[in-house]
C-alpha cells in the first residue's frame, strides 16, 4: 500500500499532542526556557506537522525486489558518508567503503585532495583494494598487476603489446562525486550528481554554532547487524523505545519530553530529536530530580549509578551540573565551553539526513552514526558509530585510531564502555524485528507508528517513497 506523502496531509491535522511534561519531568521546551545561556535560534525552531497514520508495509524491510530497486534509486544515486578526514590524514591514506554489494575506494592524493573511485580493476573485475590502508603510492591489482596512481591514472599493465584497444588515458579508475562537510567525507556513486550542498539543504546552518570539523575521532566502530538498514536506523529515530529497551536510563532521561522536528526542503530532507537529560522519566518508579542529576554525574565520571551518593554539594540542579561539565571538559580538551548552553552540554540532540546519516549536536551524546546495507541483501547492514571529541582551540588534533570492526555476534560494550551497553541493548532487538517482519500475519496491513513520538520514522518512509517513485 502507498505511504502518505507530505503533500497529502492537510494542515488542519497539525493540531495534535506533541509530547508532554510534568513538574518533575518537564519537556524540552520547558527546560529550554530556563537555560542559563542563550540557545541557538535553530535549536528553538519547531516543525512537527501531523504526517498522517498510514501503515508501513513489512515488505519494505524484507523484499529482495524492493531492496534491488532501493539500490538503483537510493544507494547508487545519493550522497553518503564514507569516513572522517582524520581517518585518512596523509597522502596515500585510503579507505574502502562497501555498500549494498558495491565497493568504493577513497584516497587522499599527493595534493591533499580527496578522490573517490569505484573499487574495481578495469581489466578483469577483481576488487582492486581489499582493505583500508596508509601511505600507498598507487594501487596494484593482486590478480594481474594492473596498476593505477593515486589520481586514478592507469600507470602500468604487463603485456601492453597484447591490448591494442586499451588507451591509457581512457582507462583511469571510474570516479564518484566526492565532497566534505563537518570533517566527514561524502561520496555519491553518480559522478554527475548535484552538489552535496543541495542534498543537505539548510541543515548545515543548524551546526554553525557547533562545527563538527572542529572535532576529532575518539573511536569508530563498524558492526555487521542481521537486520535491514531501515530497521537499524529507525531504532535511533525515536526515544519511545527507552522505556523497555533501556530501563536503566529512565531515572535520568525524560523520553516523553522529547521534541521531534522534520524539514522537507525538496532536494533536502532532515529531522531532529531533542531528549531532556538529567531529568527523570515519568515512567521511572523511583526517579527524582536530584537523583537524575546524580545518575548523570556518576555516568560522566565513569561510575555506576549506585555509586552516585558522592555527588558534590555544589551540584544540585541541571544548571550546576552543566557548569561542572563545562569545567571538566575544558580541562580535558583545552577548549572553551563558557558560552555553551545547558541544553548543548547535557541533552541528547540528534539530527538525521536522508537516507542514513545521523550527526549529534552538542556534548550530551557527541556521537555520529549511520546504517547502510552491507551486501546485495535486504537482511543485513553495517552500523557505523563515531565518538567525536572537541579538538583543542590551539594546536593539531590527534589522528583517528583504526576502525574497530565487529561481527553480528560481537558486543559493543567491551570496546567502548557505557555507550556500548546501550548499543548492545538496541542490537538485541534488531535481528528479532527483522525476523518478525518476515512472519507478518497480514492483519494489520503494516507497521503502526505513533503520530508524534515516531514521526521521524514515518518521515523517513515518506521521503523514501518520493525517491523510489522517481524514474
Amino acid at each position: 500500500m502507498p505511504i502518505d506523502t507530505m503533500s497529502t496531509i492537510n494542515d488542519t491535522y497539525n493540531d495534535y499532542q506533541k509530547g508532554f511534561g510534568t513538574e518533575d519531568s518537564p519537556n524540552w521546551r520547558e527546560l529550554a526556557g530556563k537555560d542559563a545561556r542563550r540557545i541557538p535560534a535553530t535549536l528553538l525552531e519547531e516543525n512537527s506537522p501531523n504526517l498522517g497514520s498510514a501503515k508501513i508495509p513489512p515488505g519494505r524491510y524484507t523484499s529482495r525486489d524492493y531492496h534491488r530497486e532501493e539500490v538503483e534509486k537510493v544507494w547508487k544515486r545519493t550522497w553518503q558518508v564514507v569516513c572522517r578526514e582524520d581517518e585518512i590524514p596523509n597522502p596515500g591514506d585510503h579507505f574502502v567503503y562497501d555498500v549494498a554489494g558495491m565497493s568504493f575506494l577513497i584516497v587522499r592524493t599527493e595534493d591533499n585532495e580527496f578522490k573517490g573511485y569505484w573499487n574495481v580493476c578495469l581489466h578483469r573485475g577483481r576488487k582492486l583494494v581489499d582493505k583500508s590502508g596508509c601511505g600507498a603510492k598507487g594501487f596494484r591489482c593482486a590478480y594481474h598487476a594492473w596498476s593505477w596512481d593515486l589520481k586514478g591514472n592507469l600507470a602500468y599493465y604487463p603485456g601492453k603489446w597484447d591490448f591494442p584497444d586499451v588507451e591509457a588515458e581512457k582507462f583511469g579508475l571510474r570516479e564518484t562525486a566526492i565532497d566534505t562537510w563537518g570533517g566527514f567525507i561524502f561520496i555519491n556513486p553518480d559522478a554527475n550528481a548535484k552538489p552535496l550542498a543541495n542534498h543537505m539543504g539548510s541543515m548545515p546552518k543548524h551546526f554553525e554554532s557547533w562545527p563538527l570539523e572542529k572535532r576529532h575521532t575518539l573511536w569508530h566502530v563498524q558492526k555487521r547487524i542481521n537486520a535491514n538498514w531501515k530497521v537499524g536506523i529507525e531504532a535511533f529515530l525515536e526515544a519511545y523505545h527507552v522505556v523497555q529497551t533501556h530501563p536503566q536510563a529512565l531515572s535520568s532521561v525524560a523520553e516523553h519530553g522529547t521534541q521531534y522536528d522534520v524539514w522537507d526542503e525538496g532536494e533536502a530532507a532532515f529531522s531532529r530529536l531533542i531528549t531532556p537529560t538529567a531529568v527523570p522519566s515519568d515512567h521511572s518508579k523511583e526517579g527524582t530530580p536530584l537523583g537524575a542529576i546524580a545518575d548523570v554525574w556518576a555516568l560522566l565520571n565513569g561510575l555506576r549509578m549506585d555509586e552516585a551518593n558522592s555527588l558534590p554539594e555544589d551540584i544540585y540542579d541541571r544548571a550546576t551540573l552543566a557548569e561542572w561539565r563545562r569545567h571538566s571538559l575544558g580541562e580535558m580538551t583545552k577548549a572553551d565551553y563558557s558560552d555553551v548552553p545547558d541544553a548543548m552540554m547535557l541533552d541528547s540532540i540528534q539530527y538525521w539526513l536522508f537516507p542514513n546519516f545521523c550527526p549529534w549536536f552538542g556534548e550530551g551524546l557527541p556521537l555520529i552514526y549511520q546504517f547502510r546495507p552491507d551486501a546485495d541483501d535486504p537482511d543485513t547492514c553495517f552500523m557505523d558509530v563515531w565518538m567525536l571529541v572537541r579538538s583543542p582551540d590551539e594546536g593539531p588534533a590527534p589522528v583517528a585510531p583504526e576502525v574497530i570492526r565487529l561481527g553480528p555476534d560481537d558486543k559493543f560494550e567491551p570496546h567502548i564502555g557505557a555507550m556500548g551497553l546501550i548499543f548492545d541493548q538496541d542490537d538485541f532487538n534488531m535481528p528479532q524485528v527483522q525476523e518478525g517482519l518476515k512472519t507478518w500475519p497480514g492483519d494489520p496491513d503494516g507497521v503502526t507508528l505513533a503520530r508524534y513520538q515516531e514521526m521521524r520514522v514515518r518521515f523517513l518512509h515518506q521521503i523514501l517513497t518520493r525517491v523510489m517513485s522517481t524514474p
